[in-house]
């Protein structure tokens, strides 16, 4: 799944060249690498093909298929990736556990592409000091007139909640919180009006906030875009996904190199931990 933080790292690498010490690489020569690796579960990878910044035939990243992809382990376990889809590849065994070091490598362009990452520890103590809150549905499927019956003008007015979320961090590390709706078929809170450009015709059933080195974060309860259960998940992170998460303010103003700890590729390999706690959005009577 391309995430918005891929999304943002591919549109940093259309402005920037690709000159490494002493190895000149062909602008888009380098791949770009997605993937999250966590105890217990099977690996899946993305490679893309990097955006350079002289290109004028595409302004898309494209996939990378037919690579021979494996991950080994200090634990001895040796993963064969195998293409699912189109630049997808995937694992049928699962990871050992929290600790555990793996390296991944394969060829592209005459070059050995490789990364290792560490399974992090999973997070400790963690809490939600609510488990349910209440929400008003707003049907504006009929259409409205922009300050003549809108949200809080002539309707039960709602109040706001806010969810605090703690956990232990002795070692200042990385975490960040998600929320993800986990009905099959939620029921989205506000209806919004029949073609209205500012509201989204789906919102998203998941949302982020973003990494923190504290040991604290919180949740506004009107981020919630659907009633039902939601997943609240804490990820503890290794050092190089909060990096590239910060770099990603670059801009045309502000042009660098995204970070990346992949030798002769960009992007992210690394490892991640999660808890989960449910929380529980009902519609207010």
């Amino acid at each position: 799944m391309k995430n918005k933080y891929l999304q943002i790292l591919l549109m940093s690498l259309s402005q920037m060249s690709c000159i490494e010490v002493n190895n000149i690489i062909t602008p888009g020569d380098r791949p770009v690498i997605e993937a999250y690796l966590a105890p217990g579960s099977t690996v899946s990878m993305k490679v893309y093909t990097e955006i350079p910044y002289t290109s004028e035939d595409s302004a898309y990243s494209k996939p990378v298929e037919g690579l021979k992809i494996k991950i080994t382990g200090d634990d001895g376990l040796d993963v064969i990736l195998t293409e699912k889809e189109e630049g997808t590849y995937v694992s049928t065994q699962k990871l050992g556990k929290a600790g555990t070091t793996y390296k991944m490598s394969f060829s592209h362009n005459n070059r050995t592409i490789s990364a290792e990452t560490t399974l992090p520890q999973a997070p400790e103590n963690f809490k939600i000091d609510l488990t349910e809150i209440a929400r008003i549905a707003r049907d504006f499927s009929a259409g409205f007139t922009p300050g003549q019956g809108g949200p809080g003008g002539g309707f039960q007015q709602e109040t706001n909640s806010t969810i605090n979320i703690t956990w232990d961090n002795p070692d200042n590390v990385y975490h960040f919180v998600a929320a993800q709706s986990i009905e099959s078929n939620p029921t989205q809170i506000l209806i919004p009006p029949p073609s209205n450009g500012n509201f989204p015709a789906r919102p998203a059933r998941r949302f982020n906030n973003q990494p923190v080195l504290t040991n604290s974060s919180s949740i506004n309860g009107q981020s919630f875009e659907y009633f039902g259960r939601y997943a609240i998940i804490l990820y503890r992170l290794n050092p190089d996904y909060a990096a590239l998460y910060e770099n990603t303010s670059t801009t045309s103003q502000n042009i660098a190199t995204p970070v990346s700890t992949i030798t002769n590729g960009l992007g992210i390999f690394t490892g991640i931990n999660a808890d989960t706690l449910i929380l529980n959005v009902k519609k207010k009577q």
